[in-house]
């Protein structure tokens, strides 16, 4: 799965901020060749500045948030009102 960047809604909070920080976008991905990742984990990327802020994998990510991420896939900002970032 990657490197771990850390787990829950913290660690999706964190990456948001350090992602458009930099300028980048935001991206999460769920599944991998079609399935849900174990361990409710999600993929993130940062689209743009992936260089500056390596993407990887966040575990224990609620089950609303990851059937939200697929039902807005592209979307972030949804995400990131909803956190409070």
């Amino acid at each position: 799965m990657g490197k771990v960047l850390g787990s829950g809604l913290e660690a999706i909070r964190e990456f948001i901020r350090r992602c458009t920080a930099a300028g980048g976008v935001p991206i999460f991905r769920t599944k991998y060749g079609g399935r849900r990742l174990p361990g409710n984990a999600v993929i993130a990327a940062c689209w743009g500045k992936g260089k500056e802020v390596p993407g990887g994998t966040i575990t224990d990510v609620p089950v609303d948030i990851i059937s939200e991420m697929e039902k807005r896939a592209g979307d972030w900002k949804w995400l990131a009102e909803r956190l409070g970032v």
